[in-house]
């Protein structure tokens, strides 16, 4: 009888496995004893070390009435150890999710840990009654599972994250760095998805002058301002993400009226039925795509002339006039030129009379003093 053994090639390289995401839920009353009421999002401890905090879903939620019998069957509901059940989400609470706006969830994304205010809200999808808790889903990210693009890594993954140097504080100056994914094999093209991306533009003309780079052959597209949770497919099996900062060190920056840290960028890169090799290196000053991308843009304009001038190097010609009783012929050159008067015809060095503005004023005004005379 034969059998069948499986054999796994891996292209002489080790797979580096993603260890598995851990994901949590927190939920706060809105009436609590003393002061305002506040969530608590914790991801400092995962697995075997610290995780990134990754927001998946929020939404207030009321427990008041509950029509399932009143059976505390705590398995229909998401209860979470040391929070009242009326503080926990049941399947059929009246619950609304259209207050988010009211919450800045970004400031958590990326963080081992992260505290916020919350407040009671009057739902619209529950006949306009009161809130009694507020939900949050979120998922934790190993850390070691999210590559620094400007660190020296070669792996092979399933799929991975890649974030700017610092994430999620604000990113260093002068950063020059690049990582090339490429799938071992398929069709369906890489999916990049922005978790966050923050990144200086310039405010008159929209221009971006940090950027995060996607490179796909000959087609180059810039990131920068503000990217929440965007999702874009690269239709090639290999592409490249180059990051670049400038010198100047600005950390924070509004965006449709909201001031925001300029965090960097993380974003999450997978290929549906293959695995992915990352490598992520540094880019010297001398890297032609770099070099392209930051060559300051020239446009064609109209001459100008400088009006800043040094007087002292001003020259003027002068016309030497002849003195009275100076019996001597002016020697004009072919060029219109004056000689100087008692200068030798062949003196080619005194072809015209030039001085400065100073000697000018002197020698106007000791001819005018002689022709007074």
């Amino acid at each position: 009888m034969d059998f069948a053994v499986p054999i796994l090639v891996i292209c002489g390289c080790f797979l580096h496995f993603v260890a598995a995401y851990e994901n949590k839920t927190a939920s706060q009353c809105f009436k609590v004893e003393r002061g305002q009421p506040k969530i608590n999002l914790n991801c400092s401890m995962i697995n075997d070390g610290p995780g990134m905090i990754l927001m998946t879903s929020a939404f207030h939620g009321r427990s008041y009435p509950r029509q399932w019998p009143m059976v505390k069957d705590l398995t229909k509901c998401n209860h979470i150890p040391g929070v009242p059940l009326k503080c926990s989400y049941c399947p059929e609470d009246c619950t609304d999710s259209s207050m988010n706006l009211a919450y800045d969830w970004t400031k958590c994304t990326g963080k081992e840990e992260c505290e916020s205010y919350v407040m009671q809200a009057s739902m619209g999808r529950c006949e306009n009654q009161y809130s009694d808790y507020l939900h949050v889903d979120y998922s934790c990210i190993p850390q070691k599972e999210v590559f620094d693009i400007c660190d020296t890594t070669d792996k092979w993954v399933q799929e991975g994250s890649i974030r700017s140097p610092n994430y999620p504080n604000h990113y260093p100056t002068n950063q020059k760095c690049m990582c090339t994914l490429e799938a071992g094999w398929g069709t369906n093209g890489i999916d990049l998805t922005f978790h966050e991306l923050l990144l200086e533009k310039n405010k008159e003309d929209q221009t971006c002058v940090d950027w995060l780079m996607i490179k796909n052959g000959n087609q180059k597209t810039k990131k920068c301002g503000e990217i929440f949770e965007t999702k874009v497919n690269v239709p090639s099996r290999k592409i490249d993400l180059y990051f670049f900062s400038d010198d100047k060190d600005n950390d924070k920056q509004t965006f449709q009226y909201f001031e925001r840290p300029l965090k960097g960028f993380w974003v999450n890169f997978k290929f549906t039925g293959a695995n992915i090799r990352i490598n992520c290196k540094k880019v010297p000053l001398y890297d032609p795509i770099l070099s392209e991308m930051t060559r300051p843009t020239t446009t064609t304009t109209a001459a100008t002339t400088d009006f800043t001038t040094d007087v002292t190097n001003v020259t003027t010609t002068i016309r030497q006039p002849i003195v009275k009783g100076d019996t001597r012929k002016k020697k004009v050159g072919r060029n219109n030129s004056v000689h100087k008067v008692g200068a030798s015809q062949g003196d080619s060095s005194s072809a015209s009379t030039l001085c400065t503005i100073s000697s000018c004023i002197h020698l106007i005004s000791a001819m005018l003093m002689m022709l007074m005379k």
